[in-house]
């Protein structure tokens, strides 16, 4: 029982002491220390070619909507079709066009062979009044002899004769001249129609919208929604509206933004690193690039919009990601620091527990600024003390 005992003791010992071991050490740490603040930012392309809805006139049709369209973030290639847009109005009226232009087409048709038939029918006439003409004049020529009254009306009938023929005469000459006229406009009408045809046809392959270069595909916003959210299948677009755009993310830049309380402290071109939520450990270089002149609120706080231009190029920064912004304030070659949990301030003085072979030490030391990590030092202690979390200290229990 003795034995188990001991044994038992002995583990426990062993287990105190590998987790322990696990525990992580703090030391006065020397270097390169930046004073920053950090804020929330997400990227952007610098520049982006935008994809607009065609000019489209109004006959043929105004609520447009998306039927089809590919996924955001899809690679695309120059030429590939990344959006249809629902053809059917310009559908309808092509079909209502191609019978508008039968009909002009038949009408046309129709004004020809009439135009001939009438011709016929006066060349008829005219030989009718022709025979009739020949008529009364040799009746003129036998009335010689007979009385003066009959003379007279055969006379009279002649000339009616003669005005009947130069009658049809002048409409044989002038109605193909009215006739031509007459289908000249139908033709203009005709033409109008194929015109309207033609149009519509062509707006028709607008629908299928391609992409202008190689790149990254990322939907327009839809105005009619606040705050605006991306445009998807279903939704209505307009003429000239932005619809997409293909950004060049070769050169990305992040739009965030700065508490009112810390814009005095950011300047045009200050240094920026620039960390991906899904891949905090990589740091990319950054400089400022645009601050707005006045603040605006967002949720409850005022805050001033910012840009910031990233100097590498790297495929993994994507337009909508989500990254943080360290704002570097100062940098201090060669600097002592210290994290922020051990540091304990009190009464306007800052203490440091260090660590001398297994005895706690509370120190003294005069602070400088602090980031989000740590904070500053200018005296107090030396490269490499070991040091003790505060917390461990004060509640050793949670130790």
């Amino acid at each position: 029982m003795k034995t188990r005992n001991l044994f038992m003791g002995a583990c426990m010992i062993l287990v105190l002491a590998g987790c322990g071991s696990r525990e992580e050490k703090h030391t006065v740490m020397q270097g390169v220390f930046r004073q920053s603040f950090i804020e929330s930012g997400e990227l952007d392309a610098i520049s982006a070619v935008a994809i607009m809805m065609p000019q489209i006139r109004w006959e043929y049709g105004y609520d447009f909507k998306i039927m089809d369209m590919v996924e955001t973030g899809q690679m695309v290639q120059k030429g590939d079709t990344v959006i249809r847009i629902d053809p059917s109005s310009i559908e309808k009226l092509i079909i209502s066009r191609e019978e508008d232009l039968e009909s002009a087409r038949a009408a046309s048709r129709k004004q020809e062979v009439q135009m001939e038939s009438n011709v016929q029918e006066l060349k008829a006439q005219l030989k009718t009044e022709q025979a009739m003409y020949d008529l009364k004049k040799l009746e003129v020529e036998r009335s010689r002899f007979d009385t003066e009254n009959k003379r007279r009306i055969k006379e009279l009938e002649f000339q009616q004769a003669t005005i009947r023929m130069e009658k049809i005469k002048r409409q044989i000459a002038q109605k193909p001249i009215m006739d031509n006229y007459d289908l000249r406009i139908q033709k203009i009408k005709e033409q109008q129609v194929e015109a309207e045809l033609h149009g519509a046809r062509e707006v028709l392959t607008l629908m299928s919208i391609t992409s202008p270069k190689d790149g990254l595909f990322q939907p327009g916003s839809n105005p009619h929604y606040y705050p605006q959210r991306p445009l998807k299948l279903g939704d209505e677009v307009y003429s000239g509206m932005m619809i997409a755009k293909i950004p060049d993310v070769t050169h990305m830049k992040v739009r965030t933004s700065v508490h009112e309380t810390a814009i005095t402290g950011v300047s045009m071109g200050m240094k920026v690193l620039v960390r991906l939520d899904a891949l905090p450990e990589i740091a990319f270089h950054g400089a400022i690039t645009e601050i707005a002149r006045v603040c605006v609120l967002q949720g409850q706080e005022k805050v001033f919009r910012v840009v910031v231009e990233i100097v590498e190029s790297d495929l993994r920064l994507k337009p909508g990601m989500t990254v943080s912004c360290e704002f570097i304030i100062e940098e201090k070659e060669n600097a002592l620091f210290i994290p922020n949990s051990c540091l304990l301030k009190e009464n306007d003085n800052c203490y440091v527990f260090l660590n001398k072979r297994g005895r706690i030490q509370k120190t003294k030391v005069e602070v400088g600024p602090s980031n989000a990590h740590n904070t500053l030092i200018y005296s107090g202690v030396e490269p490499g003390d070991p040091l003790e979390p505060v917390e461990s200290i004060l509640n050793p229990i949670n130790r």
